[in-house]
């Protein structure tokens, strides 16, 4: 399959050693600078001289962006290899490829590096394991750093060097069969059964299969197990997902008992059930050994999956930053800590590191936006709102913070407010960027819905093969249906997300209002009681139902679910009324 043209990249020149007495030795080729952007780990590189943030994912075979990425980057697509696709969860995506003339990383300018194009957009390209994993790889998230070594002389000595007590845990590497693939799995034990694992600092957090759950002992029906929201990879369709109690989770020498972690209902691929995702990486101290095919790790204390109930799996958080080799701590120390302590929800520690690190560079604008998310976690929203407030005035640009405060102003009633920050937002994007539907999202929710369509149109263009596409077309048939205007083209778009994604009760709902509009009442009847049937709690469709009725000749179960509308919300009514919906239109 010509999988050659993605392979492997010379990294630049060697900048320090490690020795032993016994002659082992590592070489450090460089240290990625790692931020917790969320739930992701990030680092910053330059693509053809522009600085550009990319997400480090060692689940990926290579590095990979979309096709929104490589738009919005003016890179020319060229035709991937025959009949390669790429694979995760939500299923298969077709790619293409690109080439990156200048690629600047770990002080380092590569030429001509190859990039995967396709699959859904995370809003960042992806760093695969055919550059991280082109040597031996230390990962220590929890500290903001990745760092790749070329290990010599040391067949006998562990690499775990940081412990110095001797207390860490080793397992050992499986072949993946395939010399092009880099990438670092396991045979993990889970509840006694064996289950292969990928590690996956791009997965926000670990996720086993439903095939895995089952071969695992995990009954998805018993009482305790918690439906979850859809989740998304990089294949075009998202997935169903549960949270299960685990008994007993073993990676290696290492044990974890009596957790929770999140099942999905689709493959990974690969023959692979696990996805050992950025929350384990964050609880652990790691040093990849591709030349040995042994992972030597320790345990850093806190929760070691996000979706463990409790506040962790086995001790406590450090819950301050370690210390620089001369003693000190830098505000990007605390600061790093900080967001690593969020993404695991522990957020006692990010705010204690987040406050230091405010204290020691109160000019850096992005330590607010970081300490605001820890706020508004903590349930503390004012305080959110004064960080973003102070952050905004430092980088008035930042797009993240201003539909982060427009969404809290929103919760805050102040929709004026709210609708400046929006505007400010879009003004700043790209057209098609990834930012562009929550942007328009919250357009319509601002009863804007005119303004979202651009947004939508272009987002739709760039993102054909994307996980996302159904929740987007269904926004635009929504946004036009408000708006009464091109309602063909949003019965067309409505229709698509359905077939796409299947019964969803949202997107019904938009085709009950757009059939409503285009005066189809048994149509709209008809859509509006099957998104009833699941959401029955919805005003907008009870509303929307009654109108139809009404309009079809059914006089008195049309009042009757105006009335029933009217009693989920008070204000469906003058809601409804600003975009002419109203009872009394013949």
């Amino acid at each position: 399959m010509g999988l050659s043209r993605f392979c492997f990249v010379a990294v630049g020149a060697l900048f320090a050693t490690h020795a032993w007495a016994d002659g082992c030795q590592l070489k450090d080729y460089g240290t990625l600078p790692i931020e917790m952007v969320g739930y992701q780990a990030t680092t910053m590189v330059k693509i053809n001289g522009k600085s550009t943030r990319f997400i480090i994912d060692t689940g990926a075979s290579f590095n990979t962006m979309s096709g929104a990425n490589a738009a919005l980057l003016g890179l020319p697509l060229q035709a991937a290899p025959f009949g390669y696709r790429i694979t995760g969860v939500g299923g298969e995506a077709t790619v293409q490829q690109t080439h990156v003339k200048e690629f600047g990383i770990l002080d380092t300018t590569l030429k001509n590096v190859a990039f995967i194009v396709g699959g859904t957009d995370t809003g960042d390209g992806l760093l695969g394991a055919n550059l991280l994993d082109l040597a031996d790889l230390e990962i220590d998230l929890a500290h903001g750093k990745l760092t790749l070594f070329k290990a010599e002389h040391c067949e006998k000595a562990s690499l775990a060097y940081w412990a110095k007590d001797g207390n860490y845990n080793v397992a050992e590497i499986e072949s993946t069969g395939d010399r092009f693939d880099r990438r670092t799995f396991f045979n993990v034990m889970i509840n006694g059964k064996k289950v292969r694992a990928v590690l996956d600092s791009g997965a926000a957090a670990t996720l086993l299969t439903r095939r895995g759950a089952v071969r695992a002992g995990i009954d998805l029906n018993a009482p305790d197990v918690a439906a979850g929201t859809a989740s998304i990879g990089i294949g075009g369709k998202p997935v169903r997902t549960w949270t299960a109690k685990v008994d007993s989770f073993s990676v290696g020498t290492e044990t974890i008992q009596h957790s929770q972690m999140q099942i999905i209902d689709g493959d990974i691929g690969d023959n692979t059930d696990m996805l050992l995702g950025v929350d384990f990486l964050l609880a652990h101290h790691m040093f990849i050994a591709n030349s040995k095919k042994v992972a030597y790790f320790t345990y850093n204390g806190g929760r070691v999956f996000t979706f463990a109930a409790a506040p962790d799996d086995a001790g406590k958080s450090t819950g301050v930053a370690t210390a620089n080799p001369d003693g000190s701590k830098t505000a990007a120390d605390y600061a790093l800590l900080g967001q690593a302590h969020l993404s695991r929800g522990e957020l006692g520690a990010a705010l204690t590191n987040l406050d230091e690190a405010i204290r020691l560079a109160p000019e850096q604008a992005a330590y607010y936006v970081a300490r605001a998310k820890a706020h508004e976690a903590n349930r503390q929203p004012e305080a959110a709102l004064g960080d973003l407030d102070k952050s905004l005035t430092l980088d008035p640009k930042d797009v993240d913070a201003r539909l982060m405060r427009a969404r809290l102003k929103i919760a805050h009633e102040d929709r004026a407010g709210a609708m400046a920050d929006v505007s400010a937002a879009s003004a700043e994007l790209a057209a098609g960027s990834t930012r562009a539907l929550p942007v328009a999202s919250l357009y319509v929710e601002l009863d804007q819905p005119v303004a979202a369509l651009p947004l939508l149109d272009d987002w739709i263009r760039l993102h054909r093969d994307d996980a996302m596409l159904g929740t987007a077309l269904n926004e635009r048939c929504w946004a036009r249906a408000l708006s009464n205007q091109l309602l063909d083209d949003a019965l067309k778009d409505c229709r698509r997300a359905l077939r796409r994604d299947g019964s969803n009760a949202a997107y019904l709902d938009s085709l009950g209002m757009v059939e409503l509009r285009l005066g189809h009442y048994a149509e709209s009847i008809k859509a509006y009681e099957q998104s009833l049937a699941q959401m029955p709690h919805s005003a907008w469709s009870r509303y929307g139902l009654g109108l139809a009725k009404m309009r079809s000749g059914q006089a008195d179960a049309g009042k009757a679910d105006l009335v029933a509308a009217h009693a989920l919300d008070p204000h469906i009514e003058t809601l409804a009324a600003k975009f002419g919906l109203i009872a009394a239109e013949p």
